[in-house]
């Protein structure tokens, strides 16, 4: 069974009119968690997945989540509005002996709930997660154009590594990609 993420936690904006909850996805949250994936994916071209690419099907969703679960060192964290999610961030450990003290992490959040912090709460999630579970060193790639993300990144002491010269294929065109990434301290 995997370490769990920092308790539940709720939050809500400074002019208090939308409440979140944060919390660790459940083998319950399968069809929900399916449907958000496919809106999130499709209003943007910043991830690397399309939306076909992710979960084909309910089951196939839970079954990702069940993975999570039983994988140590990794984590599929959400948060919800209500019944809906609309944010996701993920830490996929290292599972070999030399990699085991690395993750790669990635975070997206619906373009209707952006701007109110959520990105950042899911990324201290996946933090706090990583420190518990023994890992010194987060990793990430990021579309060299999205600017939102590369903000934060660096907010969050993400630092660039290096560039990932037309890494990838998207609409046509060639994009190129940052390395990211942070080194954790000792303690959580």
């Amino acid at each position: 069974m995997a370490i769990t993420a920092k308790p539940d936690s709720s939050r809500s904006n400074a002019k208090g009119g939308f409440d979140y909850k944060i919390r660790v996805a459940d083998l319950d949250d399968a069809e929900a968690l399916f449907h958000f994936g496919r809106e999130l994916l499709s209003e943007t071209d910043f991830f690397l997945r399309i939306p076909v690419e992710r979960a084909s099907s309910i089951d196939e969703m839970r079954m990702i989540i069940h993975r999570f679960q039983e994988l140590p060192r990794h984590l599929l964290l959400n948060a919800w509005k209500g019944n809906f999610p609309v944010g996701e961030a993920v830490i996929m450990g290292g599972e070999l002996e030399r990699n085991r003290y690395t993750a790669t992490v990635g975070v997206g959040v619906l373009q209707e709930h952006t701007g109110k912090k959520l990105g950042r709460t899911l990324m201290e999630g996946l933090e706090h997660f990583a420190h518990h579970a023994g890992i010194h060193r987060l990793e990430l790639t990021v579309m060299s154009h999205n600017a939102r993300a590369l903000r934060l990144y660096e907010q969050m002491q993400y630092r660039v590594e290096g560039m990932r010269k037309e890494s990838l294929h998207v609409n046509g065109s060639y994009v190129d990609e940052f390395a990211m990434s942070k080194l954790l301290g000792d303690k959580p």
